[in-house]
């Protein structure tokens, strides 16, 4: 426990040191060595077990992406990568899904575990020598209600000589000269925020059950076991011949909807018909991707009911698995006519990150649909599902976190300086004010106003914009002049550099 208390106050220390009142960049690839060392420390057997070792790797390769670019993306990947190591830490073997579902519980419940944990710590009894032939027992208390008592009471402490400044000018001159601007509310509020989060990192919470599922299920089925257990139709008993020819019935009506939608759909992609009254491109694009996957995500639930017993085995279910496949690779049509149709959209626009997240989403949906390809090929159980998918989601999150999409957007986007989004372009971070100033400077105010632009810019609002863009120059310039070393990242350096 003596161990548990240092390790959760040093890193609340350090959590205050590296983030109070600074931006993400290399304070975020520091603190991540940080807790590495402090593991290290803690348990240096740890060096032993490989895949804590790549989770740890991953979690430096994500904090040195932070440094580079400083993006909400990049930490969300680095915070990830962390919690997921602060799992595996204390429960081996656990995939990401529930990893993240421990984690998550674990920060959000953090204080009330606190609480609970401070109120069943009992005093250890100590034996003392009172006489010769005779002893006695004192209670000692555990290090962790020491160190909350103590924590506790510093803050009481600190509340008073706030009051006694405020009552007293001669105790508030003297105090004047002691350098404690750190200490505030605000800092208070920030660290003990800081204790609550560590405390949750170091103290994963897990649900049992699940954990026992998701360590020990196998990812394949057992023949020997599905058979033994009864077989049930939603919830009626039934012979797996049954089953297999409702499935099939089932399953060749829904292919045949489906080829229907996807011949529809390659037919209005490749022929140029014109979309139904009242829908915008956009409505086409967005709103249908939205619909798809929820739709995809039924297909894999119902695929997942369908195979998830006796239909395993059945001997004459090979009809059954052809449909189930056909019926998912037509799934698959479907989603690369949606990202061929985003594809269009993009480079007759202009390139959104909403238009980037529907490539993510339909990439994932599709490693959903080869996933259950391959359960129903290969007889895996649900949770091989649930693994794969979850690295899946892992993997892209990662990915995403190496990219300033920022940067990419105004890239992209200002390639034609006569026809650029400047209103969306200044919602980027400043790493995108490059690009945006150089379309700015160089745009022909009278091609800029051609009604046949999709954004079209007149001379006085080009002025205006020209403007907003130096005003949010000099803004940046002088908080990252201004800005602490731990704010530090390599993408606000070369902007700075470029506007120096």
């Amino acid at each position: 426990m003596k161990r548990n208390a240092l390790v959760i106050a040093i890193s609340t220390l350090l959590f205050s040191f590296f983030f109070y009142q600074q931006k993400a960049g290399i304070n975020v690839l520091l603190f991540t060595i940080s807790l590495l060392t402090v593991f290290l420390i803690d348990k240096p057997v740890r060096l032993k077990d490989t895949r804590w070792l790549i989770y740890a790797a991953l979690s430096l390769v994500t904090g040195f992406f932070v440094a580079w670019h400083g993006t909400v993306i990049s930490v969300m990947a680095n915070v990830a990568a962390l919690s997921v190591l602060a799992v595996h830490s204390l429960l081996p073997k656990s995939s990401f899904f529930p990893s993240i579902l421990y984690a998550l519980y674990s920060y959000i419940s953090s204080f009330i575990y606190f609480i609970i944990d401070l109120t069943e710590a009992k005093p250890k009894p100590v034996i003392v020598e009172v006489s010769e032939g005779e002893t006695a027992k004192k209670p000692k208390l555990e290090t962790g209600a020491k160190l909350v008592i103590g924590i506790i009471g510093l803050a009481v402490i600190v509340v008073f000589v706030f009051l006694y400044r405020k009552a007293n000018p001669v105790f508030k001159e003297f105090t004047d000269n002691i350098n404690l601007d750190f200490i505030s509310t605000r800092w208070l509020a920030f660290t003990f925020l800081g204790f609550l989060l560590m405390y949750g990192f170091f103290f994963i919470r897990h649900i049992p059950g699940l954990f026992k599922k998701d360590t020990t299920e196998p990812a394949n089925l057992n023949r020997n076991t599905v058979l033994a257990k009864e077989n049930m139709f939603l919830g009626f008993k039934m012979d797996a011949f049954t089953e297999g020819v409702i499935v099939m019935v089932f399953l060749g009506i829904l292919n045949l909807i489906l080829l229907l939608l996807n011949v529809l759909d390659i037919s209005f992609l490749t022929n140029g018909s014109n979309l139904p009254t009242d829908v915008t491109y956009s409505d086409y694009v967005h709103r249908g991707v939205g619909t798809l996957i929820v739709s995809v995500i039924f297909v894999i639930l119902i695929v997942m009911y369908f195979f998830r017993g006796a239909l395993n085995f059945y001997e004459k279910s090979s009809s059954v698995r052809l449909l189930t496949t056909i019926w998912l690779a037509q799934n698959v049509i479907m989603l690369a006519s949606t990202a061929y149709r985003n594809a269009i959209y993009i480079s007759e626009y202009s390139l959104t990150y909403r238009r980037i997240g529907v490539y993510v989403w339909l990439l994932l949906t599709a490693v959903g649909i080869i996933s259950t390809i391959y359960k129903v090929s290969g007889k895996r159980s649900a949770w091989y599902l649930i693994r794969t998918n979850g690295w899946a989601f892992f993997t892209a999150i990662l990915l995403l976190g190496t990219v300033n999409w920022d940067v990419m957007i105004a890239r992209y986007n200002s390639r034609d300086v006569n026809n650029v989004d400047y209103e969306y372009l200044m919602r980027m971070n400043n790493n995108a004010l490059p690009y945006i100033y150089s379309a700015a400077q160089t745009s022909d105010p009278g091609k800029s106003f051609d009604f046949d632009n999709d954004f079209h810019t007149n001379r006085f609002e080009l002025l205006l914009l020209k403007d907003d863009i130096d005003d949010k120059i000099i803004e940046f310039r002088h908080k990252y002049e201004n800005q602490s070393w731990k704010s530090w990242n390599f993408d606000d350096m070369e902007t700075y550099q470029l506007f120096k």
